[in-house]
């Protein structure tokens, strides 16, 4: 296990959770963090089975099955929470959208009505299992073609991906290069990229530079990266929508992912921070609130209304404490006595089928 992966989750999960509690003024923590766990699963698939794809030993149904004994029962747990909850209020879902959720579809439908439907942020495992599903196809492309055909290829998606960006409607910006799987094949192919650098002659060559570094040149380093992505957030506010949703960020995020999973085994202070116990623990539970924080955020505000207290005390530091903690702790009840017993049964089923 890569740690400095495993706090990196966590770190940009937080992103996520903020851009959700803030509201529309701190969109940037949403895109980023989409972003980069894209970028991410891209890379970290590489590096996990890439060989066993070239060899044509990687097990893609068992692989998907495994990946969704992990996510999925909770997917449909709050799925269902939501349309209960919304049913209270009036609103049903028609039964396409239930459809389309349960069968993680629903990321497909150009329409915010439709992609968000139950609990909105599962459009992200929609996309997910398509990279699961095209992963060992879009491996062997991108790590057996030559350097020029590459850069040709590359050259000619990027010239239509621009076309796209700026030709589009406004309304579509979301659907088409926020949510929709095949624009965001894009950032997923990315992290492939990266991991086919990462293995080069090059990519071996500036790590074996790296591990040279002292502890403070690692540290500059490192927290020349932060910086890095704090100053992508100054620089979010004056690019415009249609890029700075995903495009932005291809420029940024790769160095984030390449440095800190080569820095793993160094002593550089961010590293250190990272590998902590209660940042590994974080980690640990960061898809768990990915996918729960909304629905806690949803009764907990219910619950503040009923007390009396308004939405613009809901950033107060007393209630933002309040909201994170609360997202914290049930996410990791909801992993240790939900998530992790019944992964656990489903996978092996999964072995012996």
């Amino acid at each position: 296990m890569v740690k400095n992966v495993q706090a990196l989750r966590f770190v940009f999960i937080m992103l996520v959770v903020l851009s959700h509690i803030i509201g529309k003024s701190f969109d940037f923590g949403g895109e980023c963090g989409v972003s980069f766990f894209f970028m991410l699963s891209g890379f970290i698939l590489s590096y996990a089975y890439g060989e066993k794809v070239l060899a044509r030993t990687f097990g893609q149904r068992r692989f998907i099955l495994r990946q969704l004994s992990k996510f999925y029962p909770l997917h449909v747990l709050l799925f269902v929470m939501m349309i209960v909850m919304d049913a209270r209020l009036g609103n049903f879902y028609s039964w396409d959208k239930m459809a389309a959720n349960l069968l993680l579809l629903q990321s497909w439908v150009p329409s915010d009505d439709f992609y968000f439907a139950g609990n909105g942020v599962s459009w992200f495992l929609s996309d997910l299992l398509f990279f699961y599903i095209v992963f060992p196809t879009v491996f062997r492309i991108l790590v057996s073609v030559s350097c020029q055909r590459l850069l040709m290829g590359a050259v000619v998606i990027l010239a239509l991906y621009g076309y796209l960006a700026i030709s589009i409607p406004a309304g579509f910006i979301n659907p088409l290069l926020y949510v929709a799987p095949w624009t965001r094949l894009l950032d997923f192919s990315i992290g492939i990229l990266l991991f086919r650098f990462y293995t080069s002659a090059d990519g071996v060559s500036f790590r074996s530079w790296l591990s040279r570094l002292t502890s403070v040149g690692l540290t500059c380093m490192e927290l020349a990266l932060v910086m890095a992505v704090v100053a992508s957030f100054f620089v979010y506010e004056n690019v415009s929508l249609r890029f700075r949703c995903a495009a932005l960020f291809w420029f940024v995020l790769p160095a984030v992912i390449f440095i800190f999973v080569a820095s793993d085994k160094l002593k550089g202070i961010v590293t250190q921070f990272q590998h902590s116990s209660i940042m590994q623990w974080l980690g640990n539970v960061s898809l768990e609130i990915y996918l729960i924080h909304c629905v806690c955020m949803r009764c907990l505000y219910s619950a503040l209304t009923f007390c009396g207290i308004d939405e613009e005390t809901r950033l107060s530091p007393m209630i933002l404490v309040l909201t994170l903690g609360l997202i914290i702790v049930v996410s990791y009840l909801t992993q240790r006595y939900f998530v992790a017993p019944i992964s656990s049964r489903l996978v092996k089923c999964i072995r012996w089928s």
